[in-house]
């Protein structure tokens, strides 16, 4: 799985979202990825979620890869869930999502299974934590 697809938080999708609790300013995330037989491969990120993020959903639900779609989005006392399906290239990506979003923190799951071309199918488990540390930094 591509390094830098773990560490992006973007989303860009056309569905509709419950008004998000998320604040905007600058977030932190770790992902783990545990993998069948290997060791989990942990990553951090550092993001700056604007308001207008949130507002069009662009940051506030992570995904494994880019060019994803959602679909099955419900929220349900805090809990948010989804479907996604991501194309990078020739690797496919689709799975399920399971994630609770408060004002300051978030934290959740992602069930991903990928395949390169005509490669065998393998699966993950993306589980992700994220913080508000301050506001946005300046660049």
């Amino acid at each position: 799985m591509n390094r830098a697809a773990l560490l992006v938080a973007a989303l860009a999708v056309n569905v509709a979202y419950a008004a998000s609790p998320m604040q905007p300013g600058q977030w932190d995330s770790t992902v783990s990825v545990a993998r069948a037989g290997r060791v989990p491969l942990i990553s951090n990120d550092s993001d700056c979620v604007t308001q207008k993020d949130i507002d069009d959903g662009s940051k506030s639900l992570p995904k494994p890869g880019d060019n994803c779609t959602l679909s099955n989005v419900a929220t349900t006392n805090g809990r948010t869930t989804y479907d996604f399906a991501c194309r990078d290239d020739d690797v496919v990506r689709t799975g399920h999502a399971d994630f609770v979003i408060e004002a300051t923190r978030y934290e959740g799951k992602l069930d991903v299974t990928s395949k390169k071309g005509t490669g065998p199918e393998s699966t993950v488990t993306m589980v992700w934590t994220a913080r508000r540390t301050s506001e946005c930094k300046s660049p």
